[in-house]
């Protein structure tokens, strides 16, 4: 009888040791995925105030540093969040104080969110890797954002003008088209339109740097939260 058991024994724990391994191999999953998922939502909102940033770095109107200053006070927030090499991800951080202090800095914004677009993309494939299913495209829907958010930017410079420099108006026609295709939806057409008649292509600039903010930040702030949505 004893020589029955101990085979019997034997394969009872092993098959228990093997349930054990594969209930911890799952946690250690399920823990990578959500961790995944913070850093990306993390990505996000650095997107979002980024973008921001960059739109009201000309301005020096006092409601328009005041809003600056409070998205970068949010930024350095977010910043201290990023996990950087501990999660395998570039240390983008270390970027960030160079660009507060120069809120004008146009391309050195660029460079940064095109490090965090990179960082979406990254973290949208290893969060892909955990799913059985197709993820929602994060990756390649803020590329999309990111020219309403160039657009804004550069609305924003235009306006200070009394009429739009050719240099902008080359910058902008691109992305308009770009973002005017066959899915483009009816507010941001809208708002290509407006932005063409009063800015782009007017002989007089009838829109105010504010003006040009606040007609793109809902279009960029409503796809976000679709985004983050979709992610939770």
């Amino acid at each position: 009888m004893d020589t029955w058991l101990n085979p019997a024994l034997g394969a009872l724990l092993l098959i228990s040791v093997q349930g054990l391994m594969h209930l911890h191999r799952q946690r250690r999953l399920a823990q990578q995925a959500r961790q995944h998922s913070a850093s990306l939502q993390l990505a996000l909102e650095l997107l979002q105030n980024l973008q921001k940033h960059r739109g009201l770095g000309p301005l020096n109107d006092a409601p328009s540093l005041r809003q600056r200053n409070e998205i970068a006070h949010q930024l350095d927030l977010l910043w201290r969040r990023w996990p950087g090499a501990s999660a395998a991800l570039p240390d983008l951080a270390t970027r960030w104080p160079a660009l507060r202090a120069q809120p004008a800095d146009f391309n050195g914004h660029c460079q940064l969110i095109e490090q965090v677009l990179a960082a979406i993309q990254l973290l949208e494939l290893r969060l892909g890797a955990h799913h059985s299913g197709p993820l929602p495209g994060i990756g390649e829907a803020c590329r999309g954002l990111e020219d309403l958010g160039r657009l804004r930017a550069l609305s924003v410079r235009a306006a200070n003008h009394s009429r739009c420099p050719l240099e902008l108006q080359i910058q902008m026609r691109y992305l308009c088209q770009r973002l005017a295709g066959s899915s483009c939806e009816q507010p941001v057409q809208r708002v290509i339109e407006r932005l063409d008649r009063e800015l782009i292509g007017a002989a007089q600039i009838r829109l105010a740097p504010m003006d040009c903010f606040a007609l793109l930040t809902p279009l960029i702030d409503e796809r976000l939260q679709g985004m983050q949505a979709r992610l939770a």
